[in-house]
């Protein structure tokens, strides 16, 4: 078994309409709770972060598996939409949706729309932030190639 650890600190002082901090390796931001949910809006906040991760861990993974199927020259972007939901006196992230806009050359399209559920499917098998989620978060997956 291979682990790694991802450190992340996160800094806060005073009650629910403060800001906070979060710092990790690279990663540098104000937090707080978001202006939707009655807070200051400052910055980041979990869910959105949330939402990132999910985003960034599942583009950089179709990317990975678009290359090993033999797409090379590729341009991705991924809107993601996380929905959230108040139930049982909780708020939890219920679903994750991903949009991902795939441009290929012209000469690439018939090949990638045949090929493109199972590279979908593998990506998303491939991410950790999925696998980490999986069973909790539901994940849709609605592609465009362009």
């Amino acid at each position: 078994m291979i682990k790694h650890d991802f450190k992340v600190q996160t800094n806060w002082q005073g009650g629910r309409d403060e800001i906070g901090t979060v710092n990790g390796d690279v990663l540098s931001e104000q937090i707080s709770i978001p202006a939707s949910l009655g807070g200051n809006g400052t910055g980041t906040n979990p869910d959105e972060i949330l939402v990132s991760a999910a985003s960034s861990c599942y583009i950089i993974s179709l990317a990975a598996t678009l290359e090993r199927a033999k797409f090379t020259n590729v341009t991705l972007t991924v809107d993601s939409v996380g929905t959230a939901i108040f139930e049982n006196g909780k708020f939890r992230m219920d679903k994750i949706t991903h949009y991902p806009s795939i441009s290929v050359p012209d000469n690439e399209k018939e090949n990638l729309e045949k090929r493109l559920p199972k590279l979908i499917e593998i990506a998303d098998n491939n991410c950790m932030i999925s696998n980490s989620i999986r069973n909790n978060v539901a994940i849709d997956i609605t592609p465009t190639i362009l």
